[in-house]
């Protein structure tokens, strides 16, 4: 084997980023939230850099005069005139300092520190902790807890009566027991708020021995009936206090009996509607309503009455917990009108202005300052500029694209979200001469406040469907090509569905038709799947009433 060095040859192409393009894509893609936490971190390691406040013009010249040199009693002597003169003192100042001539009780109201009296309890919130780290031990407000725990908080406050303790002792559980028992169901439940059975032959969380896990174990797969002939009432019971927290219909094995866990828990829910549940659950999926009221001796109009309050019941009672925060909205841009027209605007937050500080700048051409420390601070400085570039690109880039949605969506924003237009980002991108991803990176997590609401910037870019326009009046051929918003079509669905016979619901198909009568013409598994996926409605079968 012959081993050593070669020398070769080869050609390709490499793209190679620099670290100002790298950081301004960075900066680009960052929504509102993220940019305020990058400017912290990046204020917190630049001495550099520093937050622009916008200060008066006075107080510039002030600050311009210490950076020179001039002696700072001056300052003083300025503010010695102005009190002198007597004009700059209003009434209140001047109450303060009429004291009679006697100041023994001046500030007698007062702390050490300067403060009032009033001011005590706020300075003992504020004061300097022994230990450091007794800042960061502070509790974190809990929000979205999952199902499980939440299920276990409430066992936690749990209080039985007396007489079920003494019934459960009798039948060797007792209380402590008793909490397991429900603790363990508790932890079979899954996110959807349903009871999932343990691997066959495997009991999870408790002694498999106990025998009234194992029977637990049995009735979640089905192999019991929970009853209280076919269970002991250890069990039973325990299946019963979970069935009485909250969200309703926690704890079922099935959907039916999810349905009758919360019918039997609403007050004034229909009793035939809870016998519909118990014996005609089949049919009722079916929508046999027919047959239903032949075996329990009612009419149609009787049956269809009941099921009309089974829209009362949740058929997932697990998604009626949060289990994550909510998402906070910050906006962006914001449409304002301005002599008629709308124009757009970036909202900057007040730590988004950022400069270079001027004193550690002015070190740098300092004959007292070394190399040292004279290439940090250039090197800082350029830093920064980049930094403040990045961010003022963000901005300028996103009210260059909103001004041209604004443009091609101008009836959306005069009119209403119903004549939104077709429009796809490479459209925008051709207009301002930036690249498609530059374009993404924009309206992904960017949001204006429009006179119709709030939208995501990326809401403004939808779909569409193509068809032929009609022939002209001179009968010359058929038209050129025209595109029909999906939004336009999907709120004239909406509208249809809503206003449609419900002993009479409309198909797909009759759907599809009276779109074609307004003048757009959509296929049927369009509007299947419009109406499956984006306006989540069931079939026609399944609307009727």
């Amino acid at each position: 084997m012959d081993i050593g060095l070669n020398v070769g040859m080869k050609t390709g192409l490499e793209q190679t980023l620099s670290p100002t393009m790298i950081l301004g894509v960075t900066i680009l893609q960052k929504t509102s939230m993220e940019l305020e936490t990058a400017i912290r971190d990046e204020l917190e390691t630049n001495p550099l850099l520093e937050v622009d406040e916008s200060v008066s013009d006075e107080d510039r010249e002030v600050r311009e005069s210490e950076l020179d040199g001039n002696d700072v009693n001056d300052d003083y002597e300025s503010r010695g005139d102005s009190l002198d003169g007597g004009d700059s003192m209003d009434d209140s100042d001047r109450g303060a300092l009429d004291m009679g001539g006697d100041f023994d009780d001046y500030g007698s109201d007062r702390l050490g520190d300067g403060t009032r009296e009033d001011d005590a309890s706020f300075n003992e919130v504020n004061m300097m902790r022994e230990s450091p780290d007794e800042e960061w031990d502070r509790p974190i407000k809990d929000f979205g807890k999952p199902l499980q725990e939440q299920l276990e908080d409430q066992l936690g406050i749990w209080k039985g009566t007396s007489k079920l303790f003494e019934d459960l002792a009798e039948n060797g559980c007792d209380e402590a027991h008793f909490r397991e028992l429900v603790k363990y169901i508790i932890s079979s439940v899954d996110e959807d708020g349903f009871l999932s059975s343990c691997d066959e032959d495997k009991v999870c969380g408790i002694n498999s021995s106990d025998k009234f896990i194992v029977e637990i174990e049995r009735v979640i797969r089905g192999e019991l009936e929970l009853t209280e002939e076919s269970v002991s009432l250890p069990v039973h019971e325990a299946f019963h206090v979970l069935h009485g927290f909250s969200p309703s219909g926690v704890g079922a094995r099935n959907q039916r009996e999810c349905f009758l866990i919360q019918a039997n828990r609403i007050p004034g829910f229909p009793v035939l509607g809870i016998k519909i549940l118990e014996s005609c659950y089949d049919d009722l999926l079916a929508l046999r309503y027919a047959k239903i009221g032949k075996t329990l001796g009612v009419s149609t109009e009787e049956v269809q009455a009941a099921v009309r309050a089974f829209a009362r019941l949740s058929p997932h009672p697990g998604f009626q917990v949060a289990r994550v925060p909510a998402h906070t909205i910050s906006v962006d841009l914001k449409l304002e009108e301005k002599n008629g027209k709308l124009d757009v605007k970036s909202v900057r937050s007040s730590n988004s202005r950022l400069r270079v500080n001027s004193t550690y700048k002015a070190l740098a051409n300092s004959k007292s300052a070394s190399k040292e420390d004279k290439a940090y601070i250039r090197a800082h400085v350029a830093k920064a500029e980049e930094f403040i570039k990045a961010i003022n690109n963000r901005y300028s880039t996103m009210e260059l694209v909103m001004k041209e949605i604004l443009k091609r969506q101008k009836d959306f924003f005069t009119k209403g979200p119903a004549f939104l237009k077709p429009m796809v980002l490479q459209d925008i991108a051709d207009v301002i001469g930036k690249d498609v991803s530059t374009v993404n990176r924009v309206t992904n997590g960017k949001f204006v406040d429009t006179p119709y609401g709030i939208f995501e910037l990326k809401r403004f870019f939808t779909s569409g469907i193509k068809q032929k326009a009609t022939a002209g009046a001179d009968g010359s051929a058929e038209g050129a090509e025209e595109v029909v918003g999906s939004a336009q079509v999907i709120d004239a669905m909406k509208k249809m569905i809503e206003e449609e016979n419900k002993k009479k619901p409309l198909s797909d198909q009759a759907i599809s038709d009276k779109l074609a009568e307004m003048g757009m013409k959509v296929a049927r598994r369009t509007v299947a799947k419009y109406r499956e996926n984006v306006l989540h409605v069931l079939t026609a079968s399944q609307r009727k009433q």
